[in-house]
């Protein structure tokens, strides 16, 4: 019965190999809006399945040192991995499963389960408006990949303002909370294993730049693209502002405790 407890939790609270059961049940989801949800509840449940068999609290304190660098391990290779692929619903779900990942770093922190599944939420949120925005983006173009015409943010500048805010709350970026998580997170690690959660964050920063350049500069050659609604853009905005003031919340915590 564990063993079956913890392939569930690995699978939906993603770490490797399992990850890769998660990504493919993500992809396999009917539609984005089907794929934004799934990212969203899969975490909660897996969080909910480890808490209430008592799976987590049966951890040794601080992780064993190998499930620490198989958590360090996944947030790494998934990390590299979407700084390396060109589709953006594929890059919504590895950068998800980069930061779900460093999730169970924050074993023996005495947090309360409300915090945890709010932590795996904040990496979840960001994930999910990237696949909405991707499939936004496929329904116009026939396709979301990074290079395939470039120059988008001249011809779908409300939805390209979403991305580019998005994808910046995919990787951390100070000001929205995953930023104030990472630090919680790197504050938990032994010294010796900082520079792993640093490089994390410096995979990310190469993913998101990359992302970014190829996907709203440049020149755009193609037909004349509708653009999202002004209340499509207020409503996504909407969900980021809020999105920046918990980061704001949460910062604030972190620096009085």
């Amino acid at each position: 019965m564990d063993i079956l407890i913890w392939i569930m939790a690995g699978t939906l609270l993603p770490w490797f190999p399992l990850s890769w059961i998660f990504n493919k049940l993500l992809a396999s989801a009917p539609g984005f809006w089907a794929q934004a949800l799934a990212i969203l509840v899969f975490p909660q449940l897996g969080l909910l399945l480890l808490i209430h068999s008592g799976a987590w609290q049966a951890l040794p304190v601080g992780l064993d040192p190998n499930l620490r660098v198989v958590a360090l391990f996944t947030a790494v290779f998934y990390a590299f991995r979407a700084a390396s692929t060109r589709e953006v619903q594929v890059w919504a779900r590895l950068m998800t499963t980069s930061g779900l990942a460093l999730t169970w770093l924050l074993h023996g922190q005495n947090l309360d389960p409300l915090i945890l599944q709010s932590v795996a939420l904040a990496w979840s949120i960001p994930g999910a408006l990237m696949l909405v925005w991707a499939g936004l983006l496929k329904q116009r173009m026939g396709g979301a990949y990074l290079g395939l015409t470039g120059g988008l943010a001249t011809v779908l500048p409300r939805l390209s303002a979403l991305v580019t805010l998005t994808a910046l709350a995919a990787s951390a970026t100070p000001i929205f909370p995953n930023f104030f998580i990472l630090l919680h997170v790197v504050k938990a690690l032994p010294l010796l294993w900082i520079p792993g959660g640093l490089l994390v964050l410096l995979l990310w920063g190469w993913a998101v730049g990359r992302f970014l350049q190829d996907l709203l500069f440049g020149i755009y050659r193609g037909e004349l693209l509708e653009d999202l609604t002004v209340g499509g853009t207020w409503l996504g905005g909407l969900v980021l502002g809020l999105f920046a003031v918990g980061g704001i919340f949460w910062g604030g915590a972190w620096i009085i405790n």
